[in-house]
C-alpha cells in the first residue's frame, strides 16, 4: 500500500492516545499505592481500604494493553462527528473521547456499513499498526451509487498475513459486518455459529464474549463467562484474547474439568466412546440406582437408652417401596428415610419398653420427637440407614456399575446390546476416561448431592454445579450428547454460544444438524443458528478443492467464500487404495 497523505498525522494521534492511556493507567496505580498507604484501626475502614485498592488496580490492568494496537480505524459520519475506534475508552483531560471502545454502539458503523447501507457515514479508515507503530492507512468513501462489496480488504488481508505465533491474536480491527452481526446478537437463548476452516469462529466466540461482558456487565458479572475448548493447546492458543480484549471474567476449561475430583488417566476404544457418549446411558444409570433401591432390607437390630430393639425386615419393605415412588433425587429421598425410619425405630423402643417396665415405662420413656432425635443422633444409626438407602456418590455409582460385569447388565438389560454392554466393563472402577465425566456428571444430576455433611435429616437437594451467566463452547460438534447435557447444565438459566464446524466432526457421535445439538443442552430454550460465509485464511484454489469435496461429504453446508484469491494451484495425485 502507498504512503497515505495523512499518515504521519494519524501516527501523531496514535500517539497521543498511548500517551493518555499510560497517564490513566499511571495515575490508578498512584490511587492504588495511596490507598495501600492508609492506616486504619478499625476492621471495617481496612476492609474498605483494600476494595478501593482492589478496585484501582483492576482499572490499571484493564488500562494495560502493552504494544496492543489502540487504535484499528476512524469513521467519518454526514453530521461531521469523527471517531477513533479501538480497544478501550480512552478520554482526554476534558474527557473528550481520544478512542471509543470497539463495543459500544457508536462503533457499529465501522463493521457494519456497506456501500448499500452507509449508516451515516461519509468515510471509513482501516489502520494496520505493529506495536505502536503505523504502518499503513486504507479509506472506504461512501456516496451515492457506491458499492464497497469488500472493499477495505487492503488492511484486512494486511492484518492476516502478519506472522501467527502461539498465542490467537483477536481479531477486533478486521472484523467485517457478517462477524460483527453476529458478536452483538441479543444474549438471550442458545446461539450456534456454523463456520467452515478460516472464516474466524473461534475469534468470533471470543470477541462475543467480550462484547457480552462488557455490555451486559450487570448481568453477566457475578457469575461470569464459562469458556469450553476441546484441549490444553486450544486454550493456551486462544488464552490471551480476552485480557487483550480488557475481559478477565471467563474461565477457560475441557470439557473433563468439569467434574472436580477426578482425573482422566485412561482412553475409551471408539466403540467404548459411542456407548459412553449415547443418551441411552441415563436409563443405564437410573437403572442402576433402582437395582439398589429394590435390593434386599435387612433385619435390623439396635441398641437404644440400655435397651435392645430388633425390627424385622419386611417392617421397612412399606417404607422402601414408598420412597422408590416418590419424588426428588435419590439421595435427597435419603432424609426421609431416615425420619420414618427413626420413627418405626422409636415404636419399636416403646414396646420393648413396656415389656421390660410395665407402668414404670411411662417414666422413663422419651418424648417421641426427643427421642426420634436421639435415635438419629446416634453413631450407629447412620449405618443402618445406609444399609436400607445408601447415600450415593457419582464415582461409587459409575466406577461400580463399570467394573461389575453382574450390576452391569442387570442395569443395561433392555437398553444395551452384549457387545455394546462388554465394550465398556473395566477391571479398574476408578480409571476414568474422558468419557466417563460426563456420565459421573449425569449420575450428579439423578441423585441428587450427598447431604449429610450439610444436615443430613433435610429433603431438599444441594446442587453442587457452578453454574455461569454465559457459556461459551468451541468444537461442539465433536461433543457427545452426554458431553453436550453436561454442558447445558452450567448454563441454566443461562444464555449459550456454541461454535462449530458439523463438516469436521470427528467425534464419537457425529451430529447430524444444529437442531440435534441444540435439543441435547435444552430444547426448552430459544435459539438461532448463524453461518459465516467468509473465508479470510484459505487461498481461492484451495477454496476451490474443498468445496467439491464439501459438496459430497456434508451436501447441506453452504461453503465459505474465500477473500483470498490466488494461491499455489491444487495437484491432486492418485495413490494406492487403503483397505
Amino acid at each position: 500500500m502507498n504512503r497515505h497523505p495523512e499518515h504521519e498525522a494519524e501516527q501523531a494521534y496514535i500517539e497521543r492516545a498511548y500517551q493518555r492511556l499510560d497517564d490513566l493507567r499511571a495515575m490508578a496505580l498512584e490511587r492504588a499505592a495511596e490507598h495501600a498507604r492508609e492506616t486504619t484501626r478499625m476492621f471495617g475502614q481496612g476492609y474498605d481500604r483494600d476494595v478501593s485498592v482492589g478496585v484501582a488496580l483492576k482499572r490499571a490492568a484493564e488500562l494495560d494493553i502493552g504494544d496492543e494496537s489502540i487504535i484499528f480505524g476512524r469513521i467519518d459520519a454526514e453530521t461531521g462527528e469523527r471517531y477513533y475506534i479501538g480497544r478501550r475508552n480512552v478520554a482526554d483531560e476534558d474527557n473528550t473521547p481520544l478512542v471509543i471502545d470497539w463495543r459500544v454502539p457508536a462503533a457499529e458503523p465501522f463493521y457494519r456499513a456497506t456501500g448499500q447501507e452507509p449508516l451515516g457515514l461519509t468515510m471509513r479508515r482501516h489502520f494496520l499498526c505493529q506495536h505502536r507503530t503505523l504502518l499503513a492507512l486504507e479509506d472506504e468513501h461512501f456516496g451515492e451509487g457506491t458499492d464497497l462489496g469488500m472493499a477495505g480488504t487492503g488492511a484486512l488481508l494486511a492484518a492476516l498475513e502478519r506472522p501467527r505465533t502461539g498465542t490467537m491474536r483477536d481479531i477486533a480491527s478486521t472484523i467485517r459486518a457478517e462477524q460483527d452481526r453476529i458478536i452483538r446478537a441479543p444474549l438471550e437463548g442458545i446461539l450456534a455459529i456454523q463456520g467452515g476452516p478460516g472464516t474466524g469462529k473461534t475469534a468470533v466466540a471470543l470477541h462475543r464474549a467480550a462484547y457480552l461482558l462488557f455490555t451486559h456487565r450487570r448481568r453477566l458479572g457475578q457469575n461470569g463467562i464459562l469458556f469450553v475448548g476441546p484441549n490444553r493447546l486450544f486454550l493456551r492458543y486462544v488464552g490471551r484474547v480476552l485480557p487483550a480484549l480488557g475481559e478477565s471474567g471467563a474461565l477457560m476449561v475441557m470439557p473433563e474439568d468439569l467434574v472436580e475430583g477426578i482425573r482422566v488417566r485412561a482412553t475409551d476404544e471408539p466403540a467404548a466412546a459411542r456407548v459412553k457418549g449415547d443418551v441411552r446411558m441415563i436409563r443405564v444409570l437410573e437403572a442402576a440406582i433402582a437395582d439398589i433401591q429394590r435390593r434386599r432390607v435387612p433385619d435390623i437390630s439396635f441398641s437404644f437408652e440400655g435397651y435392645d430393639i430388633t425390627l424385622p425386615g419386611r417392617d421397612i419393605v412399606p417404607v422402601v417401596k414408598s420412597l422408590r415412588r416418590g419424588r426428588g433425587t435419590h439421595n435427597a429421598r435419603h432424609a426421609s428415610l431416615r425420619r420414618r425410619l427413626s420413627a418405626r425405630l422409636y415404636d419399636a423402643y416403646r414396646r420393648v419398653l413396656q415389656d421390660r417396665e410395665g407402668r414404670n415405662a411411662s417414666l422413663i420413656l422419651l418424648p417421641r420427637k426427643a427421642g426420634e432425635q436421639a435415635i438419629r443422633a446416634d453413631e450407629s444409626f447412620d449405618a443402618i440407614a445406609d444399609s436400607i438407602w445408601p447415600l450415593l456418590t457419582p464415582a461409587a455409582l459409575v466406577g461400580t456399575l463399570l467394573s461389575s460385569p453382574d450390576a452391569l447388565r442387570s442395569a443395561a438389560r433392555g437398553i444395551l446390546s452384549a457387545g455394546e454392554i462388554e465394550s465398556i466393563l473395566r477391571h479398574e472402577p476408578d480409571a476414568w476416561t474422558a468419557g466417563d465425566i460426563a456420565l459421573l456428571d449425569e449420575a450428579r444430576s439423578v441423585l441428587g448431592a450427598p447431604i449429610r455433611d450439610r444436615n443430613p435429616d433435610a429433603e431438599d437437594d444441594l446442587d453442587e454445579i457452578e453454574t455461569f451467566a454465559h457459556v461459551v463452547a468451541d468444537e461442539v460438534q465433536d461433543l457427545t450428547p452426554m458431553a453436550l447435557r453436561m454442558l447445558g447444565r452450567r448454563a441454566r438459566h443461562a444464555s449459550m454460544t456454541i461454535v462449530g464446524d458439523l463438516a469436521q466432526s470427528v467425534g464419537a457421535l457425529p451430529p447430524r444438524s444444529w437442531s440435534e445439538i441444540i435439543a441435547h443442552l435444552d430444547p426448552r430454550r430459544g435459539s438461532a443458528v448463524e453461518e459465516l460465509t467468509i473465508n479470510y485464511r484459505t487461498p481461492g484454489s484451495i477454496m476451490d478443492v474443498a468445496v467439491r469435496v464439501l459438496a459430497l461429504a456434508e451436501p447441506g453446508i453452504v461453503p465459505p467464500t474465500s477473500v483470498r484469491d490466488g494461491g499455489e494451484p491444487v495437484e491432486i495425485l492418485a495413490g494406492p487404495v487403503v483397505a
